[in-house]
């Protein structure tokens, strides 16, 4: 008996210690987040959308949705979801090929001229991810973009420690970024614009000091240049209001986070404030879930 007991501590101990690796569990509690995630950072793609060798129609200007998916599918597709990618000896040749699969009509639906919205995004990766053959732990988007509700957390402000939690292990997190022009004089953002982007990483800046509020992420605008890392300082919204022709505007601004630091601002815009996200979540037994 004593054995047995002792058995499922020394089992529980371990269980607790693999969940507090960056790499290893799939739900922490926040308390159990480590300070800095940056496994996935050096290793995980970082797609230009308007490549002209992926062949992305209209030059791939509005397929950021699809680019930055591709980006964490194949890092999934290299640890241990080979499915994922096409049979190809030249892994940026199957990324083009995912991000072409990814914005057609049987999956994200990408319009050539406004991209991607949530809906899409979340219908085409689940269609996708059935599609090669996997069963996914959870799909989940936290926001207020419109959003089929099965997908849905009833979450309208994004949380940091779900998008940080969201990135560890076999996962791919996406962030949906609005474009937002500022009235000082009315404390309004008028939005003008969306774009998708990768999170890669969490807790340090580009000179390796830790920081909470900072965001890895890989951008797949050409105005990003080559540098693979962006370092987005994550800044708090105290008051104001987002407006804009999008439905489910205008609401409150309070909240919301400014994309900072390292984010590369479209041209027009004042900032980018974070609208939604989308956390994919693959079960850690990958054979046991493959169909």
């Amino acid at each position: 008996m004593m054995r047995d007991v002792a058995a499922l501590l020394l089992g529980g101990a371990v269980v607790a210690l693999a969940a507090a690796r960056c790499e290893g569990a799939q739900e922490p509690s926040p308390q159990q987040l480590p300070d800095v995630c940056v496994e996935k950072v050096d290793c995980t793609a970082d797609l230009t959308q308007t490549d002209r060798k992926a062949g992305l129609p209209n030059g791939g200007k509005s397929h950021c949705g699809p680019v930055a998916v591709s980006n964490s599918l194949l890092w999934l597709a290299d640890n241990g979801f080979d499915n994922l990618t096409p049979s190809m000896a030249d892994r940026r040749k199957a990324q083009f090929e995912i991000a072409r699969v990814l914005g057609s009509k049987d999956y994200m639906n990408t319009n050539v001229k406004t991209g991607t919205g949530a809906g899409g995004v979340l219908e085409g990766v689940a269609r996708y991810i059935e599609d090669k053959g996997y069963e996914y732990h959870h799909l989940k988007f936290q926001g207020w973009r419109n959003h089929p509700s099965r997908f849905g957390l009833g979450v309208a402000v994004p949380e940091l420690d779900w998008l940080k939690n969201g990135v560890r292990g076999n996962s791919g997190v996406w962030l949906n970024v609005g474009w937002y022009k500022y009235d000082s004089s009315s404390d309004e953002y008028a939005r003008i614009g969306g774009h998708w982007v990768t999170l890669v990483g969490y807790g340090v800046d580009e000179n390796g000091r830790q920081d909470p509020a900072i965001l890895i992420i890989h951008d797949p605008a050409p105005r990003c240049g080559k540098d693979p890392h962006e370092y987005v300082q994550m800044k708090l919204i105290s008051s104001g209001r987002l407006t804009g022709k999008s439905s489910g505007l205008p609401r409150p601004a309070m909240g919301y986070y400014i994309m900072a630091g390292g984010m590369h601002v479209r041209k027009g815009a004042d900032f980018g404030i974070l609208d939604g996200a989308v956390v994919l979540k693959m079960y850690e037994n990958t054979a046991k879930r493959q169909r």
